[in-house]
């Protein structure tokens, strides 16, 4: 019998070696998103595994074991192009993020349309696993129970509500902000309850709108027989999420859940020479401006601009600006504009003393993994959660767009430059980010190559996944309780008010037996 197990364990591990077919399916717009999840389907063609990717985003330079299926990548320009005017208010609202959201969902289809996914689907290929993302849509969710195989989502961000929902993952809206939340993890209790509001507005539109349309696609395209979206997502082996409790500040997380914060971060390089000469040759420091790739700065309201124009005019420090036009009006001479700037070598500079940036998770982790400050200007999506978990570790600095004007700008850059707190803070972050057992990346491959060693690996998967929501939420046992509570109140209501009124039967019967018989002696005398 050891012999056969001996001979069965280096099977295994042969057939493991050889590599696992991977499959990767990420249909969403957004570059940002699917620059998180590409070092991971890379790094796992590197060690050798069969790797195949549905994307909007071909790779920049041929991968060995990489296969790109693009899905409609040039129908839409995924950088540079939204405007500040295209906005009708600033920063977002819940209903203008679940509008965005909901046209995202829309734009799936045509990715189910596409020549190259049809051609994928025909061409019948045998998985080990399949990694997605999880972010709006569950509609590729079909395809695990299509191809029979495990299912690994992946977080851009902090978890999406539903997301948390599919594997029972706990929300605590006492302490944890929803993901476009305008608070930190220390509320109030008005705080607490706006919380609990966004929270059941996004649960209720992801089952009206999002789920319902998703549903509607998945019969459309994948047919009857499949079962429901929401089913398959109960049988999510594993959910890597690009967090990291030093940064996004601690939350409950269980088994199947894993951080993978700074995924993304490679080694910084060399950085052009115009530009270092520009950051070397500053005395004070540099001041390093990017309102992200989507956004474009050269859009900035004149009055806005003018603010900044005016802030930078008044510190000794030089600015680094990613402007998108070919001319800045009223720039200073301490300013350099370029279209393009290596965001993530310049924040490894050392001559760095303040990011400003729009609050998005790839650039805020960058300045968390190199402790640079940041001052964040929040405009759409999980932004303003992103530069409030800064706030709460004392390494950056919220700015809102309504409130900018050159005293406040200049108040707000002078406090992050001059204040020695804000580096101290920023710099004991980046040692506490940094500190970890494995890389992210590593992380990241060790947990996709453990779901296929152990076949989906269901013993990750909680008992509540496939509970109700009553159920988890103990309605129905806080229902028995109440009704056990109130059947015993009454009981002891009705009993004592039995007991007393044959008590007062007793003594008042009995004084009216006295009186009348008192009457009759009278009577008959």
């Amino acid at each position: 019998m050891k012999i056969f197990a001996l001979i069965s364990f280096l099977i295994s591990v042969l057939e493991f070696s050889d590599g696992a077919k991977i499959l990767g399916v990420f249909a969403h717009n957004g570059l940002s998103h699917y620059m998180v999840f590409e070092p991971l389907m890379i790094e796992l063609a590197r060690k050798g595994h069969q790797v195949v990717v549905i994307s909007r985003f071909p790779p920049k330079e041929k991968v060995p074991n990489f296969e790109h299926v693009d899905v409609n990548s040039d129908t839409f320009d995924s950088t540079g192009n939204v405007s500040f005017s295209m906005f009708k208010r600033l920063p977002v609202s819940d209903i203008e993020n679940l509008e965005e959201l909901y046209e995202d969902l829309l734009e799936t289809e045509g990715i189910l349309n596409s020549k190259n996914f049809l051609n994928f689907m025909n061409s019948n290929q045998k998985f080990d696993v399949m990694v997605t993302e999880t972010f709006v849509s569950r509609l590729f969710y079909a395809l695990p129970y299509k191809f029979k195989v495990p299912m690994i989502t992946l977080s851009s961000s902090v978890m999406m509500p539903w997301a948390s929902y599919d594997i029972a993952n706990p929300i605590t809206p006492s302490y944890i902000p929803c993901h476009f939340s305008p608070h930190g993890d220390k509320m109030n209790f008005f705080q607490k309850l706006e919380n609990v509001y966004s929270l059941v507005v996004y649960a209720l539109a992801f089952e009206i709108f999002f789920y319902r349309k998703d549903e509607e696609l998945k019969k459309k395209y994948f047919g009857e027989d499949v079962p429901s979206l929401r089913d398959i997502a109960k049988n999510i082996s594993l959910t890597m999420s690009h967090t990291h409790f030093t940064y996004n500040r601690p939350r409950p997380l269980i088994p199947q859940v894993i951080e993978i914060g700074g995924l993304f971060i490679k080694e910084s390089k060399p950085i052009p020479q115009n530009i270092e000469k520009f950051i070397n040759e500053s005395k004070h420091g540099v001041v390093y401006f990017c309102m992200g790739s989507l956004l474009r700065g050269e859009t900035f309201p004149p009055e806005k601009r003018e603010a900044f124009l005016y802030a930078f005019s008044k510190i000794p420090q030089r600015v680094l600006w990613k402007w998108e036009g070919d001319v800045l009006p009223g720039k200073s001479d301490n300013i350099m504009i370029s279209k393009w700037m290596p965001q993530r070598d310049i924040l490894a500079h050392p001559n760095v003393k303040l990011f400003i940036s729009h609050g998005g998770l790839l650039g805020t982790s960058e300045a968390v993994y190199e402790g640079v400050p940041v001052l964040g200007i929040p405009i759409f999506g999980d932004q303003r959660t992103n530069i409030k978990s800064l706030e709460a570790n004392g390494a950056g600095e919220l700015l809102d767009y309504n409130e900018i004007s050159k005293e406040v700008v200049l108040e707000k850059i002078q406090r992050l430059l001059n204040d020695p707190k804000y580096k101290e803070n920023a710099k004991l972050l980046s040692d506490r980010y940094r500190d970890r057992p494995m890389s992210p990346l590593d992380t990241a491959v060790y947990w996709t190559e453990y779901v296929i060693r152990h076949k989906g690996a269901p013993h990750l998967r909680t008992a509540a996944a496939d509970m109700p929501w009553y159920q988890y939420l103990l309605l129905d046992v806080i229902a028995f309780i109440v009704a056990v509570l109130v059947a015993g109140l009454l009981i002891i209501y009705y009993t004592t008010k039995f007991i007393l009124r044959a008590i007062y039967g007793l003594i008042c019967g009995g004084g009216a037996k006295k009186g009348s018989s008192k009457s009759d002696k009278k009577k008959r005398n």
